[in-house]
């Protein structure tokens, strides 16, 4: 009974886990809806800035210095800076292995030049150092779609130092979600600004273009570093919808295996209780026989005495 015992107690415990397991699949898909949401909102503003830039250039060339490197067209070496979102947390998969596999890739591009890198979630971090690649900055994942305003108000002032400093390459890793399969990492240019990225639409949606009051390039600049806080949200924003993705399909893989673990176990108790009831049946019959065969003989004819047969 000691096996039977402990196969009980191992299916309680793979029942259990196969609980939390649900749970955390629940909490995976919520949160998954909620940062969506935070993408599709923020898609709004994103049209919002273009047509402001749209307006405000009015088919004029972006500033040379936003637009176009001539430090890499002298090819002299500039100092190329990556921001990479991860996660705080596990059980998704190889997200932030591939993700850090996909920084180093995109760092072997340029080999003769500095690298500087920033990353939000401590999880990337270490497959990062894992490779040799160093982060000056760790920040930690928003807990919820509201907190990504704040996480990237931590992260502009050490942006702007590089800036300062003469980053000239602004490059963005993250993992991009896809729908009913896993994401799948890529790398966006940032810095220098590709003009083709600033276009408004072909025809303006009023009657007559707006005007502006002010200095055009004190405007212009706002409005760039308004287009760069977005595309730094929605990689945040996208970056979570990817993780809590992985970890679903990751949760989905396991509750299978758990399912199939649970058969297994169940039947192999089923089995081991059968041989145990008819084990202790086999006993009971032969220690009946074994009393029986104590017992006097009552099939034959009783023995009477002389005196009786007299």
């Amino acid at each position: 009974m000691s096996t039977l015992d402990s196969l009980r107690r191992t299916v309680a415990t793979v029942e259990n886990l196969q609980g939390i397991v649900r749970t955390m699949k629940t909490l995976a898909a919520v949160s998954i809806r909620q940062y969506e949401q935070a993408v599709a909102a923020v898609a709004d503003y994103e049209r919002a800035v273009r047509l402001g830039l749209a307006a405000l250039r009015n088919g004029e060339a972006v500033p040379a210095h936003l637009s176009s490197n001539l430090a890499v067209s002298r090819g002299e070496k500039f100092v190329v800076g990556v921001v990479a979102f991860g996660s705080d947390h596990g059980l998704c998969g190889r997200f932030n292995e591939d993700l850090a596999a996909q920084v180093r890739a995109t760092l072997a591009e340029f080999p003769t030049h500095g690298h500087r890198i920033l990353v939000v979630g401590v999880r990337l971090a270490a497959a990062l150092e894992s490779l040799d690649l160093i982060p000056e900055q760790t920040f930690y994942t928003p807990a919820a779609a509201t907190g990504i305003v704040s996480t990237l108000r931590q992260m502009l002032p050490a942006l702007e130092q590089w800036r300062n400093a003469g980053v000239e390459r602004l490059l963005l890793c993250q993992q991009h979600p896809q729908a009913g399969t896993r994401p799948t990492p890529r790398t966006l240019a940032l810095l220098p600004l590709n003009p083709d990225a600033l276009q408004g639409p072909g025809s303006w949606p009023e009657r007559s273009r707006p005007g502006h009051y002010g200095n055009r390039a004190t405007l212009l600049s706002s409005l760039l570093s308004e287009w760069l806080f977005i595309a730094f949200f929605r990689a945040c924003a996208e970056s979570l919808v990817s993780e809590h993705a992985s970890r679903l399909l990751a949760m989905q893989n396991a509750e299978r295996n758990i399912e199939d673990k649970l058969v297994t176990l169940r039947t192999l108790y089923h089995q081991q209780r059968q041989e145990a009831i008819t084990t202790e049946l086999l006993d009971v019959i032969v220690g009946f026989e074994a009393l029986l065969n104590r017992l006097p003989d009552k099939g034959k004819p009783a023995q009477h005495s002389r005196i009786d047969q007299n």
